[in-house]
């Protein structure tokens, strides 16, 4: 019962945490939250990715409703609902290609090569030109979306759902830069705009691994940590939101550039091809990743900070 106790405040602790971060930034967290349970609950991947899943829904709904009470507005629900609509099928696509391509591994180092230097813009972002003349910044507008800029910020959208079905990398991680660098929105507003559409995409793939694991004797085990998780994630969907208000776009947008670097690392594989190639021993890969992740974007934070120090573009 003690051991019981422990590992339930632990889950909704770690939960909480991430759910902060997660809310703040418009990501599920499950880049974190996937190797977490894995490593230290034992459970198999394909548990950890569903429980992962579903426990993002809470902090979906949750930073939605907060964002929602938000004066004035933060949620742009028609970019959101267009979201939707170009994630789903993107998913939907990415699972029947991963099935059939017989090198869809290729594909991880493609779309890492490509994040890569948007991890780099968004953590080396100095200033933001945003503003009217009064220094008040500015909101961006549907209306205001040039066709171009809309059907390219769709079809990035597409691929960012492609991602998730085909490489198991959250739909957020892809959607929020592609908010912020394509359509010009301010950092939080993709961040509030994402978790919008989180709640829309998590809901599909959550009711997808219910309805398969209804028929194995796993179902028990994914409900409990999904809650478990879920119970942090509410309250780190409660708290993050409101630190996202009261710190600038700036260093929202670096902390998400930060923290993207993970993601990319994670599914390029690069961790296991350092220290484990052979794939046996998913601790040793996990470790890798995270040394990579801090080897990499902690000296391009030190770097960046003193660039915004000095004024330096």
């Amino acid at each position: 019962m003690q051991e019981l106790i422990i590992e339930f405040v632990l889950i909704v602790g770690i939960s909480v945490a991430i759910g902060i971060v997660a809310a703040m930034t418009g990501i599920s967290g499950g880049a974190f939250k996937t190797p977490l349970l894995i490593i230290l609950f034992a459970l198999t991947a394909e548990i950890a990715s569903a429980a992962s899943l579903l426990s993002a829904l809470f902090v979906a709904v949750v930073s939605t409703g907060a964002y929602y009470r938000h004066n004035p507005h933060l949620i742009d629900y028609r970019v959101g609902v267009l979201s939707v609509v170009a994630t789903i099928p993107g998913t939907y696509f990415g699972i029947v290609f991963r099935t059939i391509a017989a090198h869809a591994h290729v594909l991880r180092y493609v779309f890492g090569i490509i994040l890569f230097p948007i991890a780099l813009k968004l953590l080396f972002a100095i200033s933001d030109t945003r503003k009217n003349d009064n220094g008040i910044m500015k909101r961006l507008r549907f209306s205001e979306l040039t066709k171009k800029k809309l059907a390219a910020a769709i079809l990035a959208i597409f691929m960012a759902g492609v991602s998730a079905g085909l490489l198991g990398l959250g739909g957020g991680t892809i959607i929020v830069p592609v908010l912020c660098i394509i359509l010009r929105f301010r950092m939080i507003v993709a961040a509030a705009t994402s978790m919008f559409t989180m709640i829309f995409t998590t809901s599909v793939g959550s009711v997808i691994n219910y309805i398969y694991l209804m028929q194995t004797e796993q179902l028990s085990i994914f409900l409990y940590y999904s809650l478990t998780m879920g119970i942090g994630m509410i309250v780190g969907g409660m708290i993050g939101p409101r630190y996202a208000s009261r710190v600038n776009e700036v260093a929202l947008q670096r902390i998400f550039g930060f923290l993207l670097i993970f993601p990319i690392v994670k599914m390029m594989t690069l961790g296991q091809l350092w220290l484990d190639p052979s794939g046996q021993n998913y601790v040793l890969a996990t470790i890798g990743d995270a040394i990579i992740w801090l080897g990499v974007a902690i000296p391009v934070w030190i770097i960046s900070s003193f660039r915004l120090r000095t004024g330096k573009k």
